[in-house]
């Protein structure tokens, strides 16, 4: 035991008053007294798909005191920032566990991290358990600044490329239209192809949810994003496809189903915005650069012709096309739509699931978002949900007078009907105009013009075609240029000007 004299000051008479007082305490508490403080701090990074140094941005960091005889004790947490750097509080620098001894420091990082309060990411083995990386011992440390600067082990490297993919999917959702995508749980393990399939996969059944990356596909950020997209629409609206016809599905290849037709789309086209770039890759990419499969799905259209690329709702590369092309501003073909990310992700990532790339259309439909666009863009990716226009009521006929011009004779807009395209959208053409001296024109995509040639009397039959710019409709009306019988002249009211000196 250790005697403490703490000195004592009195106001007053100091002949009845201890000069000090003696406490006793315990080996423990007296080298806690006389400890100092150390700081911990430092970064941890990894080599990317590229070889290239990037810093390992928001990972678990926990502080241990490694003990000999008994459980080591957990010091501390904190996260990596967005340049991998950490740091901790102060601590005493006392090993409680063993009396008269400074700490016995080491880290573990782990690849997991709440990215909100509904939101955790993390990167386990096929049995569950979290990747977790340690660093040395550092025994009996000096009091002051200690920094740890290490990086993930390169054969385990492909755990931290999952991790941080996961994390730039729910950034790009979570910054582009403020929803939060909800959990992932990413396996992997180093040198497995296959498990329970042959092939990286979603799996939302018991034991699950998760996604599974093969290492065939570890080397490919649009994959795991493309499983991410899966476990995005199984958080949002519980909704997964669990169906045999779809384990080998292809980018461009027909399924039978179009529930797996349009599970698969969606998965194909989230990636292109998470990466940046409009080619799914099988490898590391963009576009085939550093080997691997891929595909650039802005380029597909309307001229790739089947049996190398099906047409339609049942092409999960259709999908995927039509959903950029509705987001992005590079228009070309039949494509007019620049929607963005945000009308999208209101639909997919909402309560309510879409079974079908029809459902999601429906939805669309109903929403106040632009149709005769997207359905330009849907045609241009060889989806059709478009409907012709029609006159309704047909065009009437029209008696125009001899030698007299009549200006906006007919309204185009008042009888041409289209259930997904305004009157200002649609394209109005005279087809043709049996007579040419009835003089008829049309004038801003919306007039019908009539200025009978001088002294001509007789009729013409008009022929106006109305176009969605995919489908269109003809109708024919007659024009009479009929003779002037009589003219009637109507008595004139005049309000004199009273400031000019007029009478009533």
């Amino acid at each position: 035991m250790v005697k403490v004299f703490f000195a004592l000051l009195f106001v007053g008479d100091p002949t009845s008053a201890p000069s000090a007082i003696a406490i006793t305490i315990s080996p423990l508490e007296s080298a806690y007294f006389q400890s100092g403080q150390i700081t911990v701090r430092g970064s941890f990074r990894y080599v990317d798909r590229n070889a290239t140094d990037q810093p390992a941005r928001f990972v678990r960091v926990l502080l241990y005191d490694a003990d000999v005889n008994s459980v080591d004790d957990l010091l501390g947490e904190t996260t990596t920032d967005q340049n991998g750097i950490f740091q901790f509080a102060s601590l005493p620098n006392q090993d409680n566990d063993e009396p008269g001894s400074t700490l016995d420091i080491y880290l573990i990082w782990v690849a997991e991290f709440n990215d909100s309060a509904a939101a955790q990411r993390r990167v386990a083995d096929l049995g569950g358990n979290v990747y977790r990386w340690r660093s040395e011992i550092r025994h009996n440390v000096a009091n002051g600044e200690h920094i740890f600067n290490n990086q993930v082990p390169n054969n385990q490297r492909p755990a931290m490329w999952i991790f941080q993919d996961l994390r730039r999917s729910w950034e790009y959702v979570r910054n582009n239209v403020n929803i939060d995508s909800g959990s992932i749980t990413a396996r992997w393990a180093d040198n497995v192809d296959c498990w329970l399939i042959c092939a990286s996969y979603f799996y939302g059944g018991v034991g699950g949810p998760y996604i599974f990356i093969s290492t065939q596909h570890q080397n490919s950020a649009d994959v795991v994003v493309h499983e991410a997209a899966h476990h995005y629409l199984y958080n949002r609206a519980n909704w997964w496809v669990l169906d045999v016809n779809c384990f080998n599905h292809q980018i461009f290849g027909q399924v039978n189903s179009e529930s797996c037709a349009w599970s698969e789309g969606w998965a194909d086209f989230l990636p292109l915005l998470v990466n940046d770039d409009v080619c799914f890759d099988w490898g590391r990419g963009p576009c085939g650069a550093g080997g691997g499969a891929f595909e650039n799905l802005e380029d597909r259209s309307r001229n790739d012709m089947p049996p190398a690329f099906p047409w339609g709702d049942r092409v999960e590369g259709r999908i995927a096309g039509a959903l950029y092309d509705f987001f992005d501003n590079n228009n070309e073909g039949f494509d007019s739509a620049i929607f963005g990310f945000g009308p999208i992700a209101a639909i997919v990532l909402d309560a309510q699931p879409e079974d079908s790339f029809f459902t999601f259309w429906r939805r669309w439909q109903a929403s106040s978002n632009n149709r005769h666009n997207a359905l330009r863009a849907l045609y241009q990716n060889t989806i059709d949900y478009n409907t012709s226009p029609r006159f309704d009521p047909l065009l009437p006929n029209l008696v125009a007078l001899r030698g007299v011009a009549w200006p906006r004779a007919l309204d185009l807009w008042s009888y041409a009907v289209d259930d997904d395209s305004a009157d200002s959208e649609l394209r109005f053409q005279l087809v043709s105009v049996s007579d040419n001296r009835c003089g008829v024109t049309l004038t801003e995509n919306r007039w019908i013009d009539l200025t009978p040639q001088a002294n001509w009397l007789g009729v013409c039959d008009v022929t106006v075609r109305a176009s969605d710019t995919i489908a269109s409709v003809d109708d024919t009306f007659r024009v009479t240029v009929a003779p002037i019988v009589a003219l009637n002249y109507l008595p004139a009211v005049i309000k004199p000007d009273v400031a000019a000196g007029g009478s009533h």
